[in-house]
């Protein structure tokens, strides 16, 4: 951890309990073409280019009408359709919170002679706003992300261009990552995207037949990477509660069996958002002082092996039980 040129200290995840004590920064494409293969292993088929028009619940279950398939009657309908969730949206499900100041924009790059240790992920703080720093797991390959608290460079969700300073703005984003404590030579630019970041959570309503998971069901600020490990424990724990779920329907209330997953989900991601708030705020300071304040309490805590473990739980996230009990870290470097 960084504030401007000036290091904080560091800490490690290599004592987590956890069989995965690490960090993995694993390109989203590579993400989607593994669950691809997978769902295609389970011999489930992907519908692309399909929208959802309408969804009707009734005591028994759900039907989805899309705009290219037959209607679907199932007994649940689980919603893992994004932030911007058109499930969420047809069943009239509020998403509270609120909008962060200034947007985000990240870069994968492939470099040569970075300024700081490429091994690590490294956080810079400064007047200028937060830097962050991963490698990629592939051979040169860094993720530079940059918070803008005015507003965004020019660019979007387009290809890099291969060259450095090609397209998405990843020349801007090289210069002003300069500016703030990393420099590289940029030999590929291959991803940029320009985004905002949010913290909210849907409405809880235990009756519906729509269930929301992943951002679907809630969205936190990247800092720390928790959102992709937090959707990941809606999934693999709803996957476990619906068999109990389908066997109370043929004696009961259904929507009894997952009162308990809904409660365990919201309290994870009301955790998840905490902590994912307080890092931001900390981190995007714009006051002097108090960016003096957040640098003495960081240097502090890095200072004691509490406070490093205590950072490195915070990173991690919880521990997950029973089936996840495997699964407690997705996120091996230390993070400076």
């Amino acid at each position: 951890m960084w504030s401007g040129r000036r290091r904080l200290g560091s800490f490690g995840l290599g004592r987590l309990r956890s069989p995965y004590p690490y960090i993995l920064t694993v390109p989203q494409c590579a993400t989607e073409g593994v669950l691809a293969a997978e769902a295609e292993r389970a011999g489930v088929r992907v519908h692309r280019a399909t929208t959802v028009r309408s969804v009707e619940e009734d005591a028994d279950g759900v039907t989805v009408r899309s705009d290219t398939l037959d209607p679907v009657r199932a007994r649940w309908a689980v919603a893992a359709d994004g932030a911007s969730s058109t499930l969420r949206a047809l069943t009239g499900t509020v998403f509270r919170g609120r909008t962060y100041a200034g947007t985000w924009q990240l870069a994968d790059l492939r470099v040569e002679e970075p300024s700081l240790d490429p091994a690590r992920v490294h956080m810079v703080g400064g007047p200028r706003g937060l830097l962050v720093v991963l490698p990629m797991h592939l051979d040169g390959w860094t993720r530079v992300v940059l918070h803008l608290p005015h507003g965004g460079m020019p660019g979007g969700d387009v290809p890099g261009g291969g060259v450095p300073g090609g397209e998405g703005g990843a020349e801007e984003l090289v210069a002003e990552a300069a500016a703030r404590g990393w420099t590289a030579t940029v030999r590929e630019c291959r991803w940029t995207s320009t985004f905002g970041t949010h913290r909210r959570l849907a409405a809880h309503d235990g009756g519906k037949r729509v269930l929301l998971i992943g951002d679907a069901a809630h969205v936190c600020s990247p800092i720390g990477g928790q959102g992709l490990n937090l959707g990941l424990r809606d999934a693999v724990s709803l996957a476990a509660a619906l068999p109990a779920a389908t066997a109370a329907a043929r004696g009961g209330p259904a929507h009894e069996a997952l009162t308990a997953w809904l409660r365990a989900r919201r309290a994870d991601a009301l955790g998840v958002l905490a902590r994912t708030d307080l890092a931001t705020r900390a981190w995007t300071l714009r006051s002097a002082p108090a960016r003096v304040v957040r640098d003495t309490a960081v240097r502090g805590a890095l200072t004691i092996p509490a406070g490093r473990r205590l950072l490195a739980e915070a990173v991690a996230g919880p521990r997950p039980r029973g089936c996840l009990a495997d699964h407690a870290g997705l996120d091996r470097q230390d993070t400076p």
